[in-house]
């Protein structure tokens, strides 16, 4: 978990992030003597040279030039101690502009090098992962202080000569907080105090000045070569609308990517109007929140954010067929997947309302995490072979001498090293060997008796729906938003099926996340796919059963490959085999699809099952 103290500045007076909104109010109304900018966290220069180079263009660039960028943790080291001094700086503000430019790429670069140190990583970092983390945070804050100096600097005797200075340090600015806050979510932490309300604030300024639709000359953009103040800010909005504690890591940092093509579609608004999705409070150090969640009297001040129009194209992208979505009106970068668009489709086209209300609970729940873990304990940690009564495949294997060509005019008969008999008694005696199995050759039919790990998980609160519940000691790494897990109650009467929505770190230590209950039961089966050829191995599945008092169908868990909708596959249920096609494909993960399923023909008993006596009734118990 990122270190979440309070952050400080150079003179060591923390930053109260609780500004007085009526302040706020008052210095945006009086702009002729500006004093927002002053709450911008950047302290104020006092020393008049840099120790490492020159105070100019072209002395830093021979700095930069001798930076060791196959050493990543001393360039780390200089470029951190660089930005420090030079933030302490007394310089003119077009010079300081100069000097960041140089150093903003060697920020960038060292930042996505370090990433993977700290991201794929389990959830709580260790000691390292996370200093490399806080590193990163800490380098781009630096960098952002700087464009925040030239802010100050300017703001208060602004004039139109200045705006290309002045509208740069704004978008520079705003970009250098966004990568802290793309860290943030994608490390499932909170965002540091007062960050939100400094990108309120530069984007406020902005406005005030009429600089906020002004092209900047971006760089580091993936997509485009010009991004404004307010495209750079609605990037951070989005990403705080996004609902980034329910997505993937690796689909967390693809979102930050393609934000920058999508900001052009969302609209900020103000005043609020009904056609806002979103608002957001520019005197508060909090993220968009649904605009129905404020009050009447709050909404002179809100600024409304609309992205069904996004939302929109989202969902378009995704009615076409796959061979028609190339080109497309939306551009979807390389990496986004069906999946990301589907949950952001839906995260921004609609106010997502809770079903029922939570109430804080006690006790705790015994957890396991993956299809595996969950289909070994629902079946009562049989083996999956055992599960399937399916013969085993560690039998010793049997050989027979074969005659490659047993014609009756077969010309070579008669040879004399030929004619030893047709089978393999009339051979030389031999030793039999006999090779033991190899569990881990077949993973989707090994017998799997080793037992997998459980975890007990304290209840913060529950619904009818889910649980949220905190982790008290390490949380395992194959711990992901979207995967499958089974929840076992004190009871341990049985285990019911969930899915992880979210996951977060919370400030006072420890980790949280939201499950959703999918079913109170499931049955264990396995299930292949028929080929023409072959049929593909079984693997675990677990079948739901039908709601009918929410109209929810029979379904079942499947892996994501190789099943997809229109597959036709075999089921085994305890040893009875039974032919379905898969149709609609309810959810989608990235580790499982769930499926309506329609069965072909009755059970098909395999050869190791007996018939029992009570057969006959089986069709008669659902109905009693």
């Amino acid at each position: 978990m990122l270190d979440m103290s309070p952050l400080r500045d150079d003179v060591g007076h923390p930053f109260k992030a609780s500004v007085r909104a009526n302040e706020l109010l008052e210095f945006a109304c009086h702009m002729s003597n500006f004093s927002l900018p002053l709450l911008l966290r950047a302290p104020t220069p006092t020393q008049s040279s840099l120790t490492f180079s020159e105070a100019n263009p072209r002395d830093l660039k021979r700095w930069i030039s001798r930076l060791p960028k196959a050493n990543l943790g001393e360039m780390a080291r200089q470029l951190y101690q660089g930005l420090t001094e030079l933030n302490q700086l007394i310089t003119p503000s077009e010079n300081r502009l100069q000097l960041l430019e140089l150093l903003r790429p060697e920020v960038y670069f060292v930042c996505k090098h370090l990433e993977r140190h700290f991201l794929n990583q389990a959830i709580v970092l260790d000691e390292r992962p996370r200093k490399v983390a806080n590193l990163c945070q800490a380098l781009q804050n630096h960098l952002a202080t700087g464009y925040k100096q030239i802010i100050q600097q300017v703001a208060p005797r602004y004039t139109r000569d200045q705006a290309g200075l002045f509208s740069t340090a704004l978008q520079r600015a705003l970009h250098g907080l966004n990568g802290p806050l793309i860290r943030a979510n994608q490390l499932y932490c909170p965002v540091q105090d007062g960050l939100w309300l400094e990108l309120h604030q530069i984007y406020q300024i902005a406005r005030q000045y009429q600089l906020h639709n002004t092209p900047v000359e971006e760089p580091l953009a993936h997509h485009s070569k010009v991004l404004s103040v307010e495209q750079t800010y609605v990037i951070a909005l989005l990403m705080g609308c996004s609902r980034c504690n329910q997505m993937r890591q690796l689909n967390i940092g693809k979102l930050a990517d393609a934000l920058e093509a999508w900001s052009p579609l969302v609209k900020l608004q103000l005043p609020v109007t009904e056609s806002s999705l979103f608002a957001l409070d520019p005197t508060v150090d909090k993220p968009p929140l649904y605009r129905t969640l404020f009050s009447d009297e709050q909404s002179p001040r809100l600024l409304g954010i609309n992205t069904y129009a996004l939302a929109e194209a989202i969902n378009q992208y995704l009615a076409l067929p796959d061979d028609q979505r190339t080109p497309s009106p939306l551009l979807i970068p390389t990496g986004i997947n069906t999946d990301l668009l589907q949950h952001l489709a839906v995260a921004w086209g609609d106010v997502a309302e809770r079903t029922f209300q939570r109430t804080a609970g006690q006790g705790t729940l015994k957890l396991c995490i993956g299809m595996s873990a969950l289909h070994f304990y629902v079946a009562g940690q049989k083996s999956f072979s055992e599960l399937l009564q399916l013969n085993s495949a560690g039998s010793a294997a049997s050989f027979s001498l074969k005659i490659a060509n047993d014609d009756e005019d077969d010309p070579w008969a008669s040879a004399f090293d030929t004619q030893r008999g047709k089978t393999s008694s009339h051979l030389l005696p031999y030793e039999e060997i006999e090779y033991p199995k190899n569990d881990s050759d077949n993973d989707s039919l090994s017998n799997g008796q080793h037992t997998f790990p459980t975890f007990d998980l304290n209840i913060v609160n529950h619904s009818p729906g889910g649980y949220c519940l905190a982790w008290q000691r390490e949380v395992p790494q194959q711990l992901q938003a979207g995967e499958l897990v089974g929840i076992q109650d004190d009871s341990g009467q049985g285990w019911s099926i969930a899915i992880v929505r979210w996951i977060r770190q919370v400030r006072s230590g420890g980790t949280q996340m939201g499950i959703e209950l999918i079913a109170p039961f499931a049955q264990p089966c396995g299930m292949q796919l028929i080929r023409e050829q072959q049929n593909s191995q079984y693997l675990r599945t677990l079948m739901l059963p039908e709601v009918r008092a929410m109209e929810k169908p029979p379904t079942v868990l499947a892996p994501r490959l190789p099943f997809q909708e229109g597959n036709k596959v075999m089921i085994n249920v305890a040893g009875e085999e039974r032919r379905a096609s898969l149709s609609n494909r309810q959810v989608s993960s990235a580790s499982y699809n769930q499926f309506e399923y329609q069965m072909y023909d009755a059970p098909k008993a395999t050869e190791t099952e007996k018939a029992r006596p009570d057969q006959e009734f089986d069709s008669l118990w659902g109905t009693l």
